[in-house]
């Protein structure tokens, strides 16, 4: 018995090596506005990157720019920046009909021992994913969104903290991929709302500028799917925010940390 490859699998199918550089297609499921969610163009970058420069070292390190939109068919180009003992430094960068799009740096490193060992990020208390209502559909929904079954913790819908403006959701494919783990985490840590949102009075554009993203684990892996995301917003003033993020599994270990920068047009 044969099954069909889940939406992810599918679009990373796509990906095609040719002469130094790779090609794929993003199509409209993975839009949000005239652009392709940023997660996916990230993980887009990073399966390209794998694939150009095979490597058994885990991700651990990746800097994101949003430049421009991205949709359709997409080229990604890479560069090997440094290669050593304990590190491989690659940027890459993302192209489509609308120009260039996603710039990418990653860096792969394994663990390495150290006298270190600590953890202070700490899983908030959160309900269990099943007994949370999932978000309902809507028509002002983003079509990538679609992809995901996204359980808020504080309301059937995205609901607001006035105080903090913050999100805590928990968050799995609606088709579990089998593409490597690092690659879906990519496509799902930036799903949440911008954490501004939350504060918002107006409507108006929103658009993520940046995406820092530190991976605290070489092999992440979650019971059932369930990861739990969190965004909160630090910063506001000028039409632009900064956010903190973090992702744990589901037995609270946390295997993401990150922040972003975004642009808010109202």
């Amino acid at each position: 018995m044969t099954t069909s490859p889940s939406a992810l699998d599918a679009l990373l199918s796509t990906i095609s090596l040719r002469d130094g550089s790779a090609t794929a297609h993003i199509d409209e499921g993975w839009m949000q506005g005239r652009t392709a969610y940023g997660g996916i163009s990230s993980a887009v970058a990073l399966a390209a990157t794998m694939a150009l420069h095979p490597t058994e070292t885990p991700l651990r390190y990746a800097q994101i720019s949003f430049v421009g939109p991205v949709s359709g068919d997409c080229t990604v180009t890479t560069r090997e920046l440094r290669r050593s003992k304990s590190s491989l430094f690659i940027d890459a960068g993302v192209t489509s009909h609308q120009g260039f799009g996603t710039a990418a740096l990653f860096a792969f490193s394994a663990d390495r021992q150290s006298h270190l060992d600590h953890d202070r990020l700490a899983m908030p208390d959160a309900p269990d994913p099943d007994m949370l209502q999932p978000v309902p559909e809507h028509r002002a929904r983003p079509p990538f969104t679609r992809h995901f079954d996204m359980r808020p913790t504080t309301a059937p819908r995205f609901g607001w903290k006035e105080e903090t403006g913050e999100y805590l959701t928990w968050v799995r494919f609606v088709e579990e991929p089998a593409c490597h783990p690092m690659v879906a985490l990519l496509a799902m840590g930036d799903a949440l709302p911008p954490a501004a949102l939350a504060l918002c009075h107006e409507f108006g554009p929103i658009s993520s500028m940046n995406w820092t993203v530190n991976m605290l684990t070489g092999a992440p892996q979650t019971d059932n799917g369930w990861w739990l995301l969190s965004a909160k917003t630090g910063y506001a003033r000028g039409g632009f925010s900064v956010q903190d993020m973090m992702l744990w599994n589901r037995a609270g270990e946390p295997v993401l940390s990150g922040s972003q920068g975004i642009a808010i047009y109202a």
